[in-house]
């Protein structure tokens, strides 16, 4: 008769099972092949563009960085899908069996044409925590809005700090009971995380404020402005003369 297993050990199967499952959601819809530079030169990075491919890094997860090129239709292909840049995808590498879970860490884009320059890929391991960027949207009729105030919309996207089973690509805040004076910090987000997730953000920083009205703003201004003046005019010293003999005058 076999021995009951330990608890840490049910819970490590429980959590192989659900990453398989959520691998299979998240990745089995998306695959992208990549093929392995062999050249990084200048003269080959300008071919591969030319020909619409995109140089490329995939690094981390314990091994070596490799550099290879991937199509712009495939990149574009994990952008527009659900998750979007925090797109947990399946690479293979041309002519090999091997395939990795892997997300894009970085993109960089021509200014002007915004077409792609350069991709940095990560691999994705179980267990491994990973650092994203998580866009912010805010929705709801704010009470302060409604008497008068403005809404600053600060902080549009914060980093976090999340295990890939708990990713996720938006948090949405409702500004409904928000009046005017008050706002949302990054502290207040947090009950929107998973448990695995931590804001790389400080804590104070804020996102979204309502504000004072300009027409207010501006009359405040201006009457600090006119007592500042009358308070100089008042504070004027008194001018005292002097004679040619030095006593001084009334």
């Amino acid at each position: 008769m076999r021995g009951l297993r330990s608890p840490a050990y049910l819970f490590d199967k429980l959590e192989d099972i659900i990453w398989g499952l959520q691998s299979m959601s998240e990745s089995s819809d998306i695959h992208i092949t990549v093929t392995k530079r062999e050249e990084t030169g200048k003269a080959e990075v300008g071919r591969l563009r030319r020909t619409g491919r995109i140089p490329a890094v995939v690094y981390g997860g314990g091994k070596p960085p490799v550099s290879i090129s991937v199509e712009d239709d495939a990149v574009q292909r994990i952008l527009k899908s659900e998750g979007g840049d925090n797109t947990i995808f399946l690479l293979k590498l041309e002519d090999g069996k091997e395939e990795r879970r892997a997300m894009i860490k970085e993109m960089q884009q021509d200014p002007m044409t915004g077409k792609f320059l350069h991709l940095d890929f990560i691999r994705v391991l179980k267990g491994h925590k990973l650092n994203v960027t998580v866009r912010l949207e805010v929705f709801g009729d704010s009470v302060g809005v409604r008497e008068g105030g403005r809404m600053d919309f600060i902080t549009r996207e914060l980093a976090v700090e999340v295990l890939p089973r708990d990713m996720f690509d938006k948090i949405e805040i409702d500004i409904s009971e928000l009046e005017i004076g008050q706002q949302v910090t990054v502290a207040d987000l947090e009950e929107h995380l998973p448990k695995s997730g931590k804001f790389m953000d400080d804590g104070q920083r804020v996102v979204v404020v309502i504000g004072v009205p300009r027409s207010v703003e501006e009359e405040e201004v201006e009457e600090d402005a006119a007592a500042d003046l009358l308070m100089a005019e008042q504070a004027e010293p008194e001018l005292i003369g002097k004679t040619k003999d030095g006593e001084e005058a009334d």
